[in-house]
């Protein structure tokens, strides 16, 4: 295999590899890129010619089997078989990838797509357009937004496993994702697909929750969620064929989808075989639902000793309402689930373009420019007075009938509470705490009103100008600017205020409001039954809020490197053919955000938040770097060394908010003979604090979860509860509403730097006596220390009261829960577990990267005019995904679990597996086989910082369990996924593409959504992981491509 130094269109001096048909399985591997990435789909269409390869992770111009690094790259071919028109969708069929931000999100939902690499968060992956940072998308988000790539304009992505801040600065501490897009296209090309998925809804288990429950059932055969995706690309060379413009125009249009259409979510599950609960562990899943239906909590008969906790029944009638005591039957539960999005509806534009032209060989201006308007809404079931929050209600509100004045207004409350001396008088109220009021926690669904509605939007521009060129005796150059900006809106409908339903219960004897009557308030009928006739659309009108956000994140860069080859200035080793390579160069970066929310949302008035919703400060910071990496050929061409190279690199980078911080990173390539190459590399990465980090002002927001003095699981958490603020522990008032409690979040301007190590090393093979055929293996382990997070509140909780709290846990960890000073909660308004931001303990993960790819032209096989085959291989064998919440506290791993603190399913192994024939008819076909290994219940461990515990409460069928012991959340199966894909080339210019997803319509595996909330949104949704499985059944896809 030669090696030759050219220069690359863009004014880089390159190596470049001449490539044979034997040499082309080997010289486009980017660490272990498939050759389909770059559209070489078998070893049938290999010619004799020239590739040149510049890889994610240097600045130095290098083939790709040069790289120390690990780099996967997927093409445009790989996105045509898939059927991608989002390249979320694309990222996330990687195995080094873990589901995040999804247009499957709906409660929670930000309305970008992110990606999260190694399971280190999207914050710690960086994201790059031709080697440039995109901007963070959305200032509640602030990372970027994978909304804003144009598939159809991505040439391919090369994905870097681990830290790579020597060579891009902070962010890229689980490594990188590189999006390279296509340039220098002359003609016009159409490109259309549409979209649609189709479920069988059979699944009988499935179909028995609803109908033992008399939920409406998934429709039989159900099509739905159509995605209608195009994109127009012009380009045009000038015509002295130094400059080329390229610009497209996009839309994609994709419709909603209810949950209601799946039977797995068609009604909100709940588990009951949880031993800790004292159930036996035969249980399951069956449908529930959220207790905010029509559940009343007295505090006063609370503080009275009778009972406190009740359900309103009612004709809707008026004079028909009575109080039963709260049973939490399944008629007694609100069924949300149906009408959630399971898809949200989305319309997205883009239009932009690339340009450059070359004035001379030494000055090649280019710019680019990229617009993206997305549009998208959430919807989830009706908002209504949530409970949590308490208020007074008149006792002699005409619309209360006698019964539920007698429960609210009989009892006495004052003596208990006061100690002074107090006899109720009839059902006046009189002994109440606040005399002639009953105060009230109510749970009532706004069922009448309908659902409520998130609106997003986004729209982003980013631009790019810049300059590039040779300077002679082996130097190039490249200067560049940027700006981006991304505008946010978020608009949400249909909530209920907190003070005007206060006011619309405050009714006196003649049926008027005491308050706010100036404002129109009208009296509101909650005491008869969901949809009492009192309630007129006036009634509804005057309770019903709206809530808006605005805002913005900016982004300023301005770069210049300077490359150069010393080789021709003899800086080479005399064993090797290529000289000393550097790069060095200077950065500014600039961030900036700001949000601002509405006077309605600061007050935290609309019940459906559960908190308030804060404006963000205009507020940003900035960043001065300086950087260097060299590149040292040692031996080439020499016996047991084909090649030996060294490299380095170093950023210093100061900050004017978290100070000043390097990164550095160094590795080693030795390729003995043709058939095996071996690489290591180290990198020290970085990652600064973001603005949010920084600047976030305090805010009581939900967490999914539950309080564990609600029902102590034995008499050690019940002790402990009794000890820390919780002497009522196993009463139903601590039971947080839809197992949502509160958090207590906000910045910290004390943060330093997160600092990452990754260390890697891997072998490339290339056998010389198995033509076609590649195959990497990499060995990864990044670690962060000193990570940004607020202290799991799971974790709080656990260090507090459970089996395994010590002296020590509970010193520290116990102040860390605020309890509500009247019932002790930690879901009542000014109740919390603290988790503000803090430079915590570390987070680590380990594993194994495994690629194969394998090109065979049929002849060869003696099968003459056949075609070709192609095989492609990825996999990732995760080891461990450990988190140390503060340092000394011990750890925990989540390889191989999912739940309440690991969240989306983390399996150990996952892979894909592509075979493609190339058939002598202008068709290639081919079947991929996605597989994700089983996962189990984090909370059924021993540790306790994942709300296990040493103490088994059961068996679970196949052995002991610990800490809670969920049966029916326990364990999640492997899953098998296969797809199928044809492309035909119907002549030059035209191909046509179709194919199907999950071809044996498998169902998701499904969870609990209440009890535990093991499936607890924004990444669960629908009692499963859309992220992570597929969740609408099949989906067919059938697209063209026209080119002139």
């Amino acid at each position: 295999m030669a090696v030759v130094v050219t220069t690359e269109p863009r004014g880089f001096p390159v190596y470049q590899t001449n490539l044979t048909k034997r040499s082309l399985r080997s010289a486009l591997l980017l660490g272990a890129a498939s050759a389909a990435a770059f559209g070489l789909a078998t070893a049938a269409s290999a010619q004799e010619q020239v590739e040149t390869v510049v890889v994610t992770g240097s600045r130095i111009p290098q083939t790709g089997l040069y790289s120390s690094s690990p780099v996967t790259a997927v093409g445009q071919q790989e996105m045509k078989l898939e059927g991608t028109t989002n390249v979320e969708t694309l990222i996330n069929n990687l195995p080094q990838a873990f589901g995040d931000m999804t247009d499957t999100a709906s409660n929670g939902a930000s309305g970008t797509a992110t990606v999260n690499l190694r399971g280190l968060g999207p914050n710690r992956t960086l994201v790059l357009v031709d080697g440039k940072r995109l901007m963070p998308g959305d200032p509640s988000l602030p990372v970027a937004d994978l909304n804003q790539i144009p598939a159809a304009l991505v040439d391919h992505v090369e994905v870097l496993t681990g830290g790579a801040s020597a060579v891009y600065g902070s962010d890229a501490e689980g490594g990188v994702v590189n999006f390279i897009m296509r340039k220098d296209f002359e003609g016009i090309e159409i490109d259309g697909q549409y979209s649609v998925n189709q479920a069988q809804n059979d699944n009988g288990q499935f179909n028995k929750w609803n109908a033992t429950t008399g939920f409406p059932a998934a429709p039989k055969n159900w099509w739905g969620g159509a995605t209608q995706d195009a994109t127009i690309i012009l380009g045009v060379n000038t015509d002295n064929g130094k400059g080329n413009i390229t610009a497209y125009l996009g839309y994609r249009n994709t419709q909603a989808v209810l949950e209601s259409k799946r039977n797995f979510s068609a009604c909100s599950t709940t588990a009951t075989g949880v031993l800790s609960l004292g159930e036996p562990a035969t249980g399951g899943l069956v449908c529930a639902g959220s207790s905010n239906f029509n559940r009343w909590i007295s505090l006063d008969d609370y503080y009275a000793g009778t009972n406190y906790d009740f359900f309103n029944h009612g004709t809707t009638a008026p004079g028909s309402g009575t109080f039963d005591p709260y049973a939490g039957t399944p008629d007694e539960k609100f069924n949300y689930g149906p009408l959630n999005y399971l898809q949200r509806p989305d319309i997205r534009y883009t239009g932009g373009f690339f340009a450059h032209y070359q004035v001379n060989p030494a000055v090649d201006v280019y710019s680019n420019f990229m617009f993206t308007d997305d549009h998208t809404v959430a919807q989830i079931a009706p908002s209504g007075a949530f409970l949590g929050t308490y208020f007074n209600a008149s006792c002699d509100n005409p619309l209360m009938t006698a019964q539920e004045r007698t429960a609210l207004c009989s009892s006495n409350a004052i003596t208990p509470a006061t100690g002074a001396p107090c006899t109720p008088v009839g059902s006046t109220g009189n002994c109440n705490l606040t005399p002639g009021f009953a105060l009230v926690s109510v749970g009532r669904r706004d069922v009448e009103g309908g659902n409520r509605t998130f609106d997003l939007r986004h729209t982003a521009y980013r631009i790019v100008l810049g300059a590039k060129g040779d300077l002679g005796n082996g130097w190039s150059y490249d200067v560049d600017g940027q700006y981006g900006l991304s505008l946010f809106s978020f608009f949400q409908a249909n909530e209920w205020s907190k003070q005007r339903v206060a006011n619309a219960l405050n009714i006196d004897p003649t049926g008027a409001c005491r308050n706010d009557a100036a404002n129109g308030c009208v009296p509101l009928d909650i005491f008869n039954g969901i949809g009492s006739v009192n309630n007129t659309p006036a009634a509804l009108a005057y309770v019903t809020a709206t809530g808006l956000e605005q805002g913005y994140t900016q982004e300023q860069v301005l770069s210049g490197s300077l490359t150069g080859d010393l080789g021709q200035y003899g800086l080479q080793f005399p064993w090797a053919k290529s000289g000393v390579g550097i790069a060095l160069g200077a950065e500014w970066r600039a961030e900036e955000l700001a949000l601002n929310t509405d006077h309605t949302l600061q007050l935290g008035d609309l019940y459906g938040n559960g908190a308030k919703v804060l404006s963000q400060p205009r507020s940003g910071f900035n960043v001065t770097e300086g950087f260097g990496e060299i590149r040292v050929p040692v031996v080439q061409g020499q016996p047991f060394f084909e090649d030996l190279t060294l490299n380095a690199g170093y950023r210093y980078s100061s900050y004017n908010t978290a100070g000043s911080v390097a990164s550095y990173k160094y590795g080693v390539d030795w390729q003995p003979i043709d058939d095996f190459r071996l690489r290591a590399s180290f990198q020290r990465a970085v990652r600064a604090p973001n603005v949010l980090e920084l600047f976030t002002p305090n805010n009581i927001v939900l967490f999914g979860g539950s309080d564990p003095c609600a029902a102590p699981a034995d008499a050690t958490v019940l002790a402990n509860c009794h000890a820390f603020g919780a002497p009522n522990a196993g009463s139903g008032i601590l039971n947080c509403p839809a197992s949502q409690c509160n958090q207590l979040t906000g910045g910290n301007l004390n943060l330093k730097p997160e600092t990452s190590d990754t260390r890697s090393i891997g072998i490339v093979l290339t056998p010389t006596f198995l033509d076609g055929f590649s195959a990497t293996i990499d060995y990864f382990d990044i670690k962060v220390n000193g990570f940004i997070a607020g202290v799991s509140p799971t974790t709080t909780l656990s260090q507090c009261y459970g089996d395994s709290a010590t002296a020590a846990s509970q010193a520290f960890f116990c102040p860390l829960i605020v309890r509500d000073p009247a019932t002790h909660s930690i879901h009542s308004t000014n109740s919390f577990v603290m988790a503000t931001n803090t430079n915590t303990g570390s987070l680590s993960t380990k594993g194994f990267d495994f690629e194969a790819n394998y090109q065979a032209n049929l002849d060869d096989w003696g099968m003459n005019g056949d075609g070709g085959l192609s095989f492609n291989f990825k996999g990732t064998l995760l080891n461990s995904l450990t988190t140390e919440p503060l340092p000394g506290l011990g750890s925990f791993n989540c390889a191989g679990l999912y739940g309440i603190t690991c969240y989306t399913p983390n399996p150990r192994w996952r892979h894909a597996f592509r075979v493609t024939w190339s058939s002598p008819w202008d068709v290639d076909f081919s079947v991929n086989w996605r597989h994700i290994s089983h996962v189990d219940l984090d909370a059924n461990t021993k540790n306790t910082l994942v709300g296990g515990s040493p103490t088994s409460p059961g068996s679970c069928g196949s052995g002991p369990v610990f800490g809670v012991g969920d049966c029916t959340d326990a364990h999640v199966p492997a899953f098998d996924y296969f797809d199928v894909s044809a492309n035909w080339t119907v002549r030059e210019g035209l191909e046509i593409r179709a194919g199907v997803n999950n071809v044996f319509d498998k169902d998701p595996p499904v969870m609990d959504s209440n009890t535990l909330a093991v499936s607890s949104p924004p990444f669960g949704n629908g009692n499963t992981y859309p992220g992570v499985y597929d969740s609408l059944g099949r989906t067919l896809f059938i697209g063209a491509t026209l080119k002139y």
